[in-house]
């Protein structure tokens, strides 16, 4: 594909690099979008989740510096979701090691980001490219939800939506949840933001649990991490640098090795066709007392997204690394 049909893209994303008991997913999904020949990165804006949206400012204008994209712009959001408060795990983690900077040095917050706020940036750049624009989320979607009630002009100015998110439970041991037995975390965090991305007649595509798991494959085990050849460029040494401190410190304990949830949603934004799909109804439970957060299929109601329901994991590892250190 050429670059004058590449698609463009807006990166939602909560990254942080270098600091213990955070993802090696959201920084890898950036690296990915950057190096992707196939896609053209507008921007990255920033939401809670593994830190605080300023932090993960921080964090994404340092990655993109290794990729040498100093150019991208970064824009912060939303700190909390759409009630106003932050799930009491999250306010926990933040006053610990996820609230500041880790072991890799980061610019100052401002000459970290854009001045623009997030939600403003997303309608901006969407209504400047009609048709456009798909946004990949690999966060809670607070940001985006926002932008939507703000200006509802961005629903149908929208390409489509990419999201990680939700579990379905057609993976018996992984699709159920993994921030609650029934929910995935990036929904779990702000159900609200998340019911109306889905309700919003977006055309949405869902990378969900059930296929960003190891029994896909989707796992950047130890040993293809020990072999990266820091010293090849910027972008390797970072890319080894995340990779080990997730190693050392997992927020899911799950395999040996960088389950790459996030990444895969910016590969399927690349390529629409990769993997099987399946045109699905899907609903959020934004009430339930034990059920907070899940992503429900419904009979008898219109599809509103194709969900992916199977990948070659190892194959998209193999993709996503290359296309980073190529």
């Amino acid at each position: 594909m050429t670059a004058d049909f590449r698609r463009k893209i807006i990166l939602d994303t909560d990254p942080a690099i270098g600091i213990p008991g955070t993802d090696a997913d959201d920084p890898i999904a950036i690296m990915l979008a950057v190096k992707d020949p196939r896609l053209e990165l507008l921007g990255v804006t920033t939401i809670f989740g593994n830190c605080p949206p300023d932090l993960g400012a921080r964090c994404a204008t340092q990655v993109l510096a290794a990729a040498g994209r100093s150019d991208i712009p970064v824009a912060i959001g939303m700190a909390t979701r759409m009630g106003g408060d932050l799930p009491e795990l999250l306010q926990q983690a933040y006053a610990g090691a996820r609230g500041k900077p880790g072991s890799i040095p980061l610019p100052a917050l401002e000459d970290a980001h854009n001045h623009q706020h997030a939600v403003d940036f997303i309608i901006e750049t969407v209504l400047a490219h009609p048709g456009e624009v798909t946004i990949v989320a690999i966060g809670a979607q607070t940001n985006i939800a926002l932008a939507m009630v703000k200006e509802p002009k961005i629903c149908a100015a929208l390409h489509s939506i990419v999201f990680m998110g939700g579990a379905l439970g057609f993976n018996a041991e992984y699709g159920r949840g993994n921030i609650t037995p029934v929910a995935e975390c990036n929904i779990w965090f702000d159900p609200q933001a998340a019911d109306i991305v889905f309700r919003s007649g977006v055309d949405l595509t869902m990378v969900g649990l059930d296929v960003t798991n190891p029994s896909t494959g989707l796992v950047l085990a130890k040993e293809p991490v020990a072999d990266i050849d820091a010293t090849a460029s910027p972008l390797a040494a970072m890319f080894k640098q995340v990779c080990a401190t997730f190693l050392d410190a997992p927020m899911f304990e799950w395999s040996e090795g960088c389950v790459l949830y996030d990444p895969l949603a910016v590969a399927v934004a690349a390529d629409p066709a990769l993997g099987e799909f399946t045109q699905m109804a899907i609903a959020v439970e934004t009430q339930g007392r034990l059920t907070l957060g899940q992503t429900v299929p419904q009979r008898d109601q219109p599809a509103n997204m194709r969900v992916c329901s199977g990948i070659d994991g190892k194959a998209v590892v193999q993709n996503i690394v290359s296309t980073i250190l190529a």
